[in-house]
């Protein structure tokens, strides 16, 4: 039901109209922020397009056999074509790509189906799966091509779609030439800029808006009555209108990460090399790309939260609960944020293009120390760090 869907009350229409007037495209993009649900309008719209008793005629029902296995993802008449790590005889044109993996990549392959399966926000990621490979774009036409149920339509949903490589965005070019009459395809991505743009002229595209904070708070109350109200609107507030971030933030201990931030800028300004490689060992954790990103992402709010104290609008921080310590940073240091802010932001990058994690935040944090100075000291050498390394 569109219930299922947080917010996109506009999607929503749009895509009820395309089911009322029967003129649906051929092919679709859902483009927009991430964790906006694309993936999830796109799995209940596949829904809808095959349910057996439509209620107010234009809603899935959720009850009927169709319904059940679109949205357990086991549906043939719903494929989720994602990202996969290479398989054996990867060149074999007739074999399901699936087929193809080694037992352990299958494994994580299920794993990831049935999280998604369980939670329509959640972002697939598969170890080693690296690109949108051709083989899973040749499965495609072989299945498109087939005759489906009488009446009803096979949905195609490809997920992070700029995350086809060439031969396989070339591929699907083909498909979109000629589509069949008894199929919709559905592209999500948050980089529409980076697909073809004959892909995107051969499509209907839809962009997604960012969720309204006060929709997060409401889905972190329903999925934790732990978190404290405050602490959900904190949440809210960091998460930049998205389920996925959101979720990632309750799943990695965001209070303790916001925490150690705190901790990490007072090692960086006293010098004190052994506490902050402490600080970096419990960042790092298992070397969680995702829990690296968050514990930046607050460093990055932080020092939003001084430039907004320092210019008079502390009504507009984030870290409400900690206004005073961040009064008391802003009045006692003298640092160019926006510049500290930047080389955060390139840490963020060079951890996507996994750059040795304790590389990137020791010379972050040297950077930082650089960068910011006691307004008591401003005349004395600054030496509050003096080496990349730690001692």
């Amino acid at each position: 039901m569109w219930s299922n869907i947080i917010g996109q009350e506009r999607i929503k229409e749009i895509l009820k109209n395309f089911y009322k007037s029967g003129k649906l495209s051929h092919a679709f993009i859902f483009y927009g922020n991430e964790g906006t649900g694309k993936d999830a309008a796109a799995i209940e719209f596949a829904k809808l397009l095959n349910c057996d008793s439509p209620l107010n005629g234009s809603e899935a029902c959720d009850s009927c056999k169709s319904c059940i296995e679109t949205d357990s993802l086991k549906s043939q008449m719903l494929r989720f074509v994602t990202a996969l790590p290479a398989g054996k005889n990867d060149s074999d044109d007739d074999s399901n790509p699936l087929e193809k993996l080694e037992k352990e990549d299958f494994e994580n392959y299920l794993s990831e189906i049935e999280l998604k399966a369980e939670d329509k926000y959640h972002t697939v990621s598969i170890p080693k799966a690296n690109d949108i490979r051709i083989s899973s774009i040749r499965q495609l036409k072989k299945e498109i091509y087939m005759t489906g149920r009488s009446g009803k339509k096979k949905v195609f949903l490809i997920s992070r779609c700029e995350m086809m490589n060439t031969q396989s965005a070339n591929s699907l070019l083909k498909i979109l030439e000629e589509p069949p009459n008894d199929s919709v395809i559905i592209l999500t991505t948050s980089r529409i800029n980076s697909l073809l743009p004959t892909i995107v002229g051969r499509c209907q595209s839809i962009r997604f808006d960012v969720i309204p904070n006060n929709k997060i708070i409401t889905y972190i109350k329903q999925k934790s009555n732990a978190v404290t109200d405050e602490n959900a609107a904190f949440i809210a507030g960091i998460s930049e209108g998205s389920i996925s971030k959101c979720n990632q933030l309750l799943n990695n201990n965001y209070l303790d990460l916001r925490e150690k931030v705190i901790d990490t800028l007072v090692s960086i300004l006293s010098g004190h090399s052994l506490k902050l490689g402490n600080s970096i060992d419990f960042i790092i954790g298992k070397k969680d790309k995702a829990r690296i990103k968050n514990f930046l992402v607050f460093l990055i709010i932080w020092f939003r939260d001084i430039i907004n104290i320092s210019s008079g609008n502390g009504d507009q921080i984030i870290n409400r609960d900690k206004k005073e310590r961040l009064i008391s940073f802003a009045g006692k240091y003298d640092s160019d944020n926006y510049m500290i802010i930047s080389s955060i932001e390139d840490a963020i990058t060079d951890i996507e293009k996994n750059v040795i994690p304790e590389l990137i935040l020791y010379n972050l944090f040297f950077s930082i120390s650089s960068l910011m100075k006691k307004k008591s000291d401003l005349t004395a050498p600054h030496t509050a760090l003096t080496s990349k390394n730690p001692e």
